[in-house]
């Protein structure tokens, strides 16, 4: 996707709604900035080249309009005094629905297989922040903690009969998204969890469309330079949380604050479901280093500067998750 004028002016308008919902101490002011983002983000999404795409654009707009007015209408209850346990859990359910957790996912799957690689990585990274900062909001009861459980496990199984990069992404955005919402009291823990997983996903994104693969199959019938090999193999791992990475210090994070919180059941099920996780991307890794084989010899490795970059970015950010773990 080309970053013309129109693209900068959308992208300034989602983030003054990200940052107006951030910023904001009443429900009304949070509203108008997750419909910001929204408007702004809707024309992202038209791909001329597919044409499927149109279709995805209703259904997002359809979806995130029926959130959208579960939120306002359950937050004037509540300023006129109508049950509040009743209202808040509808407040909960209606994020649930835009943070396409289980069991709403399915719109996410629908959604991002006729989408290019640039707006679907703004829809599982930055759309989510605002949703989240009002989920944080609001108490944690039972029903997040079935949510959670649910979005774990449901996320975990079907990403393993994935064979789209697409999919197998959604699956994980749902996956950890799960896994930041564990973090009940510790919203910039969470912040941080998303941060350094956008940062994951840009980097495999970017390796991705640099392969122009859509299919795990692609991989092995392409010839690649080594340098963006060993790229998306470490990319792969960091995904999957395999330690030294980075993704593997963000989730021990989370289970250190899980320890703390006593979520013993939380902390079973996440560790048997990383398992799974670890499965699917360690297939994918494994496709990519398998490419080693296929290799000519007399292929001539193409040093390109911006992928050497980030690789090394992804190695070197190790440290610096060892070094936020001692502050957190």
């Amino acid at each position: 996707m080309n970053m013309n004028s129109t693209m900068m002016i959308l992208l300034n308008v989602m983030m003054i709604g990200v940052i107006m919902t951030a910023s904001s101490n009443n429900w009304i002011s949070m509203w108008m900035g997750i419909e910001m983002s929204m408007v702004s983000f809707i024309p992202m999404i038209t791909n001329y080249n597919n044409q499927m795409s149109s279709e995805s654009m209703m259904k997002y707009f359809i979806i995130q309009s029926i959130a959208s007015t579960m939120f306002l209408f359950s937050t004037i209850s509540m300023l006129i005094g109508v049950n509040m346990e009743i209202m808040e859990n509808l407040v909960k359910l209606s994020m649930i629905i835009k943070l396409g957790l289980a069991p709403f996912h399915n719109w996410v799957l629908m959604i991002i297989e006729s989408m290019s690689y640039f707006p679907m990585f703004i829809m599982l990274t930055i759309m989510k922040i605002q949703p989240m900062i009002i989920m944080f909001q609001l108490n944690f009861n039972k029903m997040m903690t079935l949510v959670i459980l649910m979005s774990m496990i449901i996320s975990s199984f079907s990403a393993l009969n994935q064979s789209s990069i697409r999919k197998t992404l959604g699956w994980s955005s749902i996956y950890n998204m799960s896994i930041m919402m564990t973090s009940t009291n510790k919203l910039m823990m969470s912040m941080t969890y998303l941060m350094i997983y956008s940062l994951i996903m840009m980097i495999l994104l970017k390796t991705v469309m640099k392969m122009k693969i859509n299919y795990l199959n692609q991989m092995m019938f392409n010839e690649f330079s080594m340098l963006i090999k060993i790229n998306m193999w470490i990319n792969m791992l960091s995904m999957s949380g395999f330690p030294p990475t980075m993704g593997f210090f963000i989730k021990l994070i989370m289970i250190q604050n899980m320890i703390n919180e006593n979520q013993n059941m939380m902390i079973m099920v996440m560790v048997l479901t990383s398992m799974l996780v670890m499965m699917f991307y360690t297939r994918m890794a494994f496709n990519s280093m398998m490419m080693f084989c296929h290799m000519k010899k007399w292929m001539m490795i193409s040093m390109n500067k911006p992928m050497y970059y980030l690789m090394i970015l992804n190695l070197t950010m190790m440290s610096t998750m060892l070094t936020m773990m001692n502050f957190m």
